[in-house]
């Protein structure tokens, strides 16, 4: 009876552990990463890489970048076109004022709106790179839901802040990305 009583133990205790195996797989199912390759805007040299993964309501945002102004805040967001529209970073076409500079205004039409400002917005190191990580909880904290940021393929991360005439401005767009699903 005992070899019964073991047998049967063992058999469930397989089933339990085979049930949260299940859990974890779906879980990472749940899971999507994207990638963007950021290339530089306005001659800025800023290069690098963002990822991002959303499972659920939690988004987790890194971006490793490198060539930006060195010793400053540099801002940085995802943004996003309205209804659904695939955001694209801005050709130099867009510099409408052909003053050498695309500003906020001159790249929005390509990129859209902020949708999630990537706070606290990260200060470069003296070589000008930047490694960030950061967590969101959606639809939390003035964040934006799920809903907001439907589809992050159509997304766009933009990296700000450039010297411009000898003095620093952090709103002028260093280096952009567009979000594509890994």
């Amino acid at each position: 009876m005992n070899l019964i009583k073991g047998l049967f133990l063992s058999v469930l205790a397989l089933g339990v552990a085979s049930c949260d195996d299940d859990d974890d797989n779906e879980n990472m199912e749940n899971m999507m990463s994207y990638e963007a390759q950021l290339g530089s805007i306005n001659d800025s040299g800023a290069t690098g890489t963002a990822t991002v993964t959303m499972q659920g309501d939690i988004l987790t945002v890194n971006v490793i970048a490198q060539g930006m102004t060195p010793n400053q805040a540099h801002p940085q967001h995802i943004h996003g076109l309205e209804d659904g529209e695939n955001g694209t970073c801005p050709p130099a076409s867009a510099d409408t004022d052909e003053d050498g500079i695309i500003t906020i205004p001159e790249g929005a039409p390509s990129y859209g709106e902020v949708l999630l400002p990537l706070q606290d917005f990260p200060t470069a190191d003296a070589d000008g790179n930047i490694n960030y990580e950061k967590t969101f909880m959606l639809g939390e904290n003035g964040n934006p839901t799920v809903g907001d940021l439907d589809d992050l393929e159509d997304r766009v991360i933009v990296l700000h802040g450039i010297n411009n005439n000898d003095e620093y401005v952090a709103t002028i767009p260093a280096a952009c990305g567009e979000l594509e699903e890994m």
